[in-house]
């Protein structure tokens, strides 16, 4: 393992950013739980939970996008390409944009679908109808945000990524603690306080745009495109990783649907952990989607040794920060619980599964380090494969497992699908790095 302070600092230099950056999501969405677990009944906490994960999944299928976006902005920064730099961004927009349209349009009927998959008692569907249509006026701004920052984290410019989801978090916080507490909306406070706080982040971050791009000396002209060779290749890739995203949304879509099907309580309950754990996945990804842009460069320009050294040294660091979760949601997982909830029967559901929660951080490093890695080199194909291959160990595990064990075999099953994504893609690695010997 080649490790070595200098790697690291400037792994870090663009973790740090990112990762004050894009916190802000989960410790948005901590509040958010808060205000709505102290509202009359678990109900509003459990529409909270459904509505997020219906709204969550446009997010992590388009935005997925991004992951592309880095990979090839950061190695045509690599060959020195500052054209297919302006002409990713414009084309990236475009396409986001697109599909932000459609999601508009067909919103009652996404609704409809998503309402008798899960069917849930009225007094929950009529909350969470609300809240949704709502919610998803914020959709477009949100995903072109996501496109934005993975492109300006392809160009290294973490401090643009910082200042954006900064804005969206602390204007969503004072907006929804305005609407909650002073006109009563409820859960629908919290709907309106999303989609404000987005659009005023959206009109921040296309301002940056201009201003970076002279200071690269990158000529930008709003119609010109990508070549239709580098358009295949793009498509090919976000082909692959919405598939990919597509079978890990999937496994959350699964979580949510067994819980709602053990009860409102341990669907309330595990929308609590969900966001937990998406809260370390977001940390631990500081230092491994920061190696992304970096791996992306020295592929581009053929360093193979840099290559390997940064790889090296965001996985030690990604490996300590899910070692600090694991261990501050054994130690202090009940005040945690207790925070976000005083509804006693959530709490006392909630304080079964911390040992098994606990671990979830840890086990998670490797597919993300890996996840990062095979981003910025491009090598999309191997990353939607071993998520094919997980997500049927997934479902096989959960089919059996909560029959005997309940909510405790759904969580088994999350742990040994984040495992199986790291060990897959760690053949893949290994055999890529040994064709180039």
């Amino acid at each position: 393992m080649n490790l070595n302070l200098k790697d690291t600092k400037i792994i870090w230099s663009i973790a740090l950013p990112i990762l004050l950056g894009t916190l802000w999501d989960p410790v948005v969405n901590i509040i958010d739980i808060s205000i709505a677990g102290h509202f009359e009944n678990e109900n509003y906490l459990a529409s909270l939970a459904y509505g997020n994960n219906i709204i969550s999944n446009f997010y992590w299928i388009f935005g997925s996008l991004g992951m592309a976006i880095t990979g090839y902005t950061s190695q045509k920064d690599g060959e020195n390409q500052l054209n297919k730099i302006s002409e990713v961004l414009i084309t990236s927009i475009l396409f986001i944009f697109t599909i932000s349209v459609l999601i508009l349009i067909f919103q009652k009927p996404i609704w409809i679908l998503c309402s008798l998959i899960f069917n849930q008692s009225s007094e929950i569907e009529k909350i969470t109808t609300e809240y949704f249509h709502i919610k998803i006026v914020g959709v477009g701004p949100h995903l072109i945000i996501m496109i934005l920052s993975a492109w300006f984290l392809g160009i290294k410019k973490p401090n643009v990524i910082f200042r954006t989801w900064t804005l969206m978090g602390v204007s969503h916080i004072i907006i929804v603690l305005l609407f909650t507490n002073y006109f009563n909306t409820k859960l629908n406070g919290i709907g309106y306080a999303t989609i404000i706080s987005q659009w005023l982040s959206l009109i921040y971050i296309i301002i940056e745009i201009p201003i970076n791009l002279k200071k690269r000396n990158i000529n930008f002209t709003i119609n010109k495109l990508l070549p239709k060779k580098d358009i295949i290749l793009l498509g090919g890739s976000f082909g692959n990783l919405m598939i990919r995203t597509l079978l890990l949304q999937t496994v959350y879509l699964v979580t949510t649907y067994i819980s709602s099907r053990l009860g409102a309580t341990v669907l309330a309950s595990n929308g609590i952990f969900l966001q937990f754990i998406f809260f370390s996945f977001m940390t631990i990804d500081g230092p491994t989607h920061a190696s992304a842009p970096l791996i992306g460069k020295y592929i581009g320009s053929k360093k193979m040794t840099k290559f390997k050294s940064i790889y090296d040294n965001a996985l030690v660091s990604a490996a300590i920060t899910g070692l600090l979760f694991t261990l501050t949601y054994l130690i202090f997982g009940k005040n945690l619980i207790n925070l976000v909830t005083n509804i006693e029967v959530v709490r006392l559901e909630s304080y079964k599964y911390i040992m098994i929660i606990s671990i979830i951080p840890l086990i998670s490093v490797l597919a993300f380090q890996l996840d990062s890695t095979f981003s910025g080199m491009l090598k999309t194909k191997e990353m939607r494969n071993t998520v094919i291959y997980s997500t049927i160990i997934f479902l096989l595990l959960t089919y059996f497992l909560t029959k005997f064990w309940g909510n405790y075999g759904l969580w088994i099953s999350h742990i040994v699908f984040l495992a199986s994504r790291g060990i897959l893609l760690n053949n893949y690695l290994n055999k890529y790095l040994k064709n180039l010997e």
